[in-house]
């Protein structure tokens, strides 16, 4: 303050001297300034991470100590020791001279700062865009993390090339990487374009592929409305980045009047699509959750998170298999449940091939169990979780759930009741699901497994999963199935190689892809409805609403009968024989034909087709 005093004196004196009037100039001016530093609380702004809005309110605190300077100086009974000053000029340079002391100091400690967080060893980095989410980016690890120096952006827009972003240089664009890498010894490449499409990043994908570094992104705008921009937020491209379409958005309104204040219970509320059902219906402001589970563990780790999310509603963890219709009927008669979401379910092909009785168990009989109850206790809304293998099936797994979708639909006839199937692609990122194991393989060094490079499925995400059931649930209907319009199918081949270039690795050079065959019950293409099906189905929004075949109920009860002595007894053989009975268009694969021989081992059945 007194060093901006003295200047101002020098500069707008007559005589550039210092001069008798120097004094009490100097002091006016530093008593005036303390005044308002104290008054303002100038000195808690931040030195290290200074800001432009921190330099303009020094600014106007220069400009407000004006005023009284004049007032003062001008009343004085001899203002200046009697000498002539040409007091307005001072008045001008002196605010200004104290706004750049101030503001320099501020910035040149802000500078040094960040010069000691990206020390020599910080990682170096080159980021792909140069809108306001790159931005946003750059400023905090200038400012706000270490280890991390930025060396420069690209951007496909040449009006941009030459300009500069928080005093960092747009090299190029995106084509220009590879270079830039090698010239600027880059570390990692970050994709700071929020707004990206799927398809747009793929192709830089491809563009960063030859810069062997690591690839990461800002997640979509989506996420970005509910998180700050920051280093934080950096992550690995997902798999669901990949989509060969957009993410699906469902009726999220509908949804919430369906399930807001009822008493709701989800099967397999410890798994993959279990677990996001109950966070959704914890949004839309259910009264009383259950999360039935025959796994603790699972059951335990679900319920943490729920309990941080359950404002207004009662969250009530229930142990049992839902193989036990005893314990099950025991839930039913206690909590009385609204809203039933039946997803739990054996899944995994290849190991229900081992197993068809488990399969059995807990696929068919299960499902009858929890219909059952759901019948008898009348509830609102039942939804089946159910997937496209079990259309044309050539695995156990996916016959033993196209019998569920028949006990769905001869329960929902039977007794008028509000119950549907939805059925499912691939779900990204659900537990044992292709892309954790092929990002668990990548991270291992190879080699990425594919079974077949033809084989080609439909995927969708687990958001996506779980509100197609919650839209479907809220639409009803007697014993329909919903299916969601995936799109394209995607080929696996094509999978795998995208999740390693996302890692900044070349597919087949540095991690190699092996082939290794088709596990038993795998189809190289599944379909999304029955043959049957496809003429009665209507498109509503984003999915198809299909009806399914009669179903003879006492038949039914027949077969289920036969399947669960086979099944309780461990026949295996004879368990697969009365599938293909009951599901007249279940094709097993050639390892289960194997098995069953020449002859069959049961009874013939009834069929329903």
């Amino acid at each position: 303050m007194a060093a901006a005093a003295v200047w101002a004196w020098v500069i707008a004196s007559p005589s550039h001297s210092l001069g008798p009037g120097l004094a009490q100039f100097v002091g006016t001016v530093v008593g005036v300034r303390f005044l308002i530093y104290v008054v303002l609380r100038l000195y808690r702004l931040p030195w290290r991470t200074v800001s432009s809005n921190d330099v303009l309110w020094l600014a106007g605190a220069s400009l407000l100590g004006v005023p009284p300077l004049m007032a003062l100086l001008l009343t004085q009974p001899e203002p200046f020791g009697g000498q002539a000053v040409h007091l307005l000029p001072m008045l001008q340079v002196e605010p200004a001279l104290s706004l750049v002391l101030l503001a320099g100091a501020r910035i040149a400690s802000r500078t040094l700062a960040t010069n000691s967080r990206q020390g020599a060893d910080a990682r170096r980095i080159l980021v792909v865009g140069s809108g306001d989410g790159a931005r946003a980016l750059v400023w905090q690890m200038q400012n706000a993390v270490s280890g991390y120096r930025v060396v420069g952006l690209v951007d496909d827009n040449p009006q941009r090339h030459g300009a500069r972003v928080l005093g960092l240089p747009v090299l190029g664009c995106c084509r220009d990487i590879p270079r830039l890498v090698a010239e600027m010894a880059v570390h990692q490449i970050v994709i700071a374009i929020p707004s990206l499409s799927p398809e747009r990043l793929q192709e830089m994908l491809l563009e960063c592929e030859p810069a062997k570094v690591p690839v990461r992104t800002l997640p979509p705008l989506r996420e970005l409305m509910h998180n700050p921009v920051g280093v934080g937020l950096l992550r690995e491209v997902r798999a669901e980045d990949l989509l060969p379409r957009a993410e699906v958005k469902l009726d999220t309104e509908t949804v919430a009047r369906y399930a807001r204040g009822r008493t709701v219970l989800v099967t397999g509320g410890g798994g993959s699509i279990g677990g996001e059902l109950c966070r959704q219906v914890l949004r839309a402001g259910a009264r009383r959750l259950l999360v039935l589970g025959r796994g603790e563990n699972s059951v335990f780790e679900v319920l943490q998170e729920l309990l941080t999310m359950a404002a207004g509603c009662e969250v009530v963890p229930v142990i049992c298999d839902v193989q036990d219709r005893r314990a099950l009927r025991r839930v039913f008669e206690e909590h009385h449940p609204e809203l039933v979401f039946h997803a739990a379910a054996h899944k995994h092909v290849p190991l229900m091939e081992q197993y068809p009785a488990e399969a059995v168990k807990n696929n068919i009989v299960g499902t009858l169990n929890v219909v059952r109850l759901s019948a008898e206790h009348r509830v609102s809304s039942f939804v089946l979780i159910s997937t496209d293998k079990a259309v044309n099936p050539t695995s156990v797994m996916g016959s033993t759930k196209r019998v569920a979708e028949q006990i769905v639909k001869a329960f929902a006839e039977l007794h008028d009741l509000n119950m549907v199937s939805v059925r499912f692609g691939n779900v990204l990122g659900s537990r044992g699901s292709v892309v954790p194991v092929m990002t668990r393989q990548i991270r291992n060094g190879g080699p990425v497994t594919v079974t077949d490079p033809e084989m080609v499925r439909y995927f969708m995400t687990i958001p996506e999963a779980v509100q197609l059931v919650l839209q479907a649930g809220a639409m009803g209907g007697r014993g329909e199935v919903f299916v969601l319009d995936m799109g394209h199918p995607v080929r696996i081949l094509d999978l795998a190689t995208d999740l390693i270039r996302r890692c900044g690795l070349v597919p087949h050079q540095d991690v190699p892809i092996h082939i290794v065959g088709r596990r038993p019950g795998e189809k190289l293409k599944e379909d999304l409805l029955h043959q049957m099906e496809v003429a009665g189905a209507r498109k509503t929004g984003p999915f198809y609403v299909a009806p399914t075949e009669a179903v003879c109920f006492e038949e039914m009860l027949q077969d289920l009968q036969r399947l669960q002595v086979a099944a309780e007894a461990g026949r295996h053989d004879q368990v697969v024989m009365l599938l293909k009975d009951v599901i007249p268009s279940y094709l097993p694969d050639a390892a289960q034909q194997a098995r069953l021989g020449p002859e069959p081992t049961a009874a013939p059945m009834r069929k329903a087709s």
